[in-house]
C-alpha cells in the first residue's frame, strides 16, 4: 500500500501531463485532509493513553498525600517524656521515610488507612502517638507501665494480624541485611532485644506501626504481603530503593559501595 506522501507525488506529476487542475488540487486537497485526520487520530490515542496513566497515578499520590499531611499533623503533637524529638522538626526526612514506605503499597490500603487516620481525628484519638507510645513496651517499659492504661485496647484478632505481618516483614529485612549489610547497618537494628531508650527495632516499630491501623487495614495488609510472598516480593527492599533514591542514588548497590 502506497503511503499519502507517495499518492500525492505521483499526482503531482500526473497534474502536468493530462488532468485538469481543478481535479488535481481536489485529491491533492482530500488526501492531505486524510493524513492528517490519522495524525490527529494517533494523536487523540496516545493522549487517552497519557490520561488514562495520569488518572491512576494522581490517584495513588492524592491518598499518599492526604496520608503524609494528616500524619504530619498527628506527629507534631507526640509528646516525648524528654520534651521534642529532633525528627518532628525535619519534614523532609519524614516525607522521604514515609513516602517511600507508602508507595510500596497499593491503593486499597492506603485509601483505608486514610479512613484510619480521618476516623481518628474525629474521634480525637492521635493514633501516631499511640503508635510510639506502644513501642514503649520494649525500649522503656517502666514508663510503658504508667500509660498503657491509656491506650486503646488491642483486640485479639489485631493481634494476631500483627505478628503475622512482623514475621514476614523481620524475613524480608533479614534478606536485605545480608544482601547489604553496609546499608542496612545507618538504620534501626532488627530484633527488639536491641532496643534502647533512644533507638527502637526493626521489630518494636513494626509493632507499634501495624497496631494503629485498624483491623480492616491489617486485613488488607496482611492479604496483600502474602501475594508478595508467592511472587517473591520483597516489601523491605522495594522500601529501602524508595529511600536511596530519594537520597540521591541510582540503585541501592550504588549506595552500598558508597559507603
Amino acid at each position: 500500500m502506497e503511503s499519502c506522501d507517495g499518492l500525492i507525488e505521483k499526482i503531482i506529476k500526473i497534474k502536468s501531463k493530462k488532468s485538469s487542475n481543478n481535479h488535481i488540487c481536489t485529491i491533492i486537497f482530500y488526501l492531505k485532509i486524510k493524513k492528517i485526520k490519522i495524525l490527529i487520530d494517533k494523536i487523540i490515542d496516545l493522549k487517552i493513553g497519557e490520561l488514562e496513566m495520569e488518572r491512576e497515578i494522581s490517584k495513588k499520590e492524592s491518598f499518599i498525600r492526604q496520608i503524609l499531611k494528616r500524619e504530619w499533623e498527628f506527629f507534631q503533637n507526640v509528646h516525648h517524656t524528654e520534651g521534642r524529638a529532633e525528627c518532628q522538626n525535619n519534614p523532609q526526612e519524614f516525607e522521604i521515610m514515609r513516602r517511600s514506605q507508602w508507595e510500596t503499597l497499593p491503593d486499597e490500603i492506603l485509601e483505608s488507612y486514610l479512613e484510619d487516620l480521618i476516623l481518628a481525628k474525629h474521634r480525637g484519638e492521635n493514633i501516631v502517638q499511640d503508635k510510639y507510645a506502644r513501642m514503649m513496651k520494649y525500649s522503656v517499659p517502666k514508663e510503658y507501665e504508667i500509660i498503657k492504661d491509656y491506650l486503646p485496647e488491642i483486640s485479639l484478632e489485631k493481634e494476631e494480624l500483627v505478628q503475622k505481618i512482623v514475621e514476614i516483614y523481620l524475613g524480608w529485612e533479614e534478606e536485605i541485611i545480608k544482601k547489604y549489610p553496609k546499608v542496612t547497618s545507618k538504620g534501626r537494628p532488627l530484633h527488639s532485644e536491641y532496643d534502647t531508650p533512644n533507638h527502637t527495632s526493626i521489630e518494636t516499630y513494626l509493632k507499634g506501626e501495624l497496631s494503629s491501623y485498624s483491623v480492616k487495614t491489617l486485613k488488607l495488609y496482611y492479604e496483600y504481603i502474602q501475594n508478595c510472598v508467592e511472587n517473591k516480593i520483597n516489601l523491605a527492599e522495594n522500601n529501602l530503593k524508595n529511600i536511596v533514591l530519594k537520597k540521591g542514588y541510582k540503585t541501592i548497590e550504588e549506595a552500598e559501595k558508597s559507603l
